[in-house]
């Protein structure tokens, strides 16, 4: 056996494996003071934070609360209801794009046809009327 400096002691088999003893005194003894070390900056920070929340709670206390006489009384908003745009209107505006888009294709060669005013419906002088018929119920 070889004693070594620090407590610690060699052995060497005939393996050629070194089998080292250690001794427990001096490590139990750094863990200690390591343990006083870490328990000191605990108490650190538990003073730290005692005073921290002290020092809230007597800012807090020093800011006046509000009393009823002070706060102005809640004023319900009113909402405008949402605008809704009217059939003509509505149609109005289809009509606009629609024309906007012929002169645009028009400006740039790609209408081929004229402009007609309302696609799809025949002129109002030339419609005929449904009437409904009269049957022998409904005349009573």
């Amino acid at each position: 056996m070889i004693f070594q400096p620090g407590g610690t002691c060699s052995a060497s088999s005939s393996d050629n494996h070194i089998v080292t003893a250690v001794n427990s005194d001096r490590t139990a003894n750094l863990l200690r003071a390591k343990r006083e070390a870490g328990l000191e900056q605990l108490n650190i920070v538990d003073r730290a934070l005692a005073a921290l929340t002290t020092a809230a709670i007597m800012a807090a206390n020093a800011l006046e609360l509000p009393t009823e006489e002070t706060t102005s009384p809640v004023l319900p908003t009113r909402v405008t209801p949402r605008r809704v745009l009217s059939d003509e209107h509505r149609q109005a505006l289809t009509e606009g794009r629609r024309e906007a888009r012929h002169f645009k294709d028009a400006a740039a060669d790609l209408a081929r046809e004229t402009l007609d005013p309302t696609p799809g419906l025949t002129p109002a002088s030339t419609a005929t009327r449904l009437v409904k018929r009269q049957t022998p119920a409904s005349r009573r």
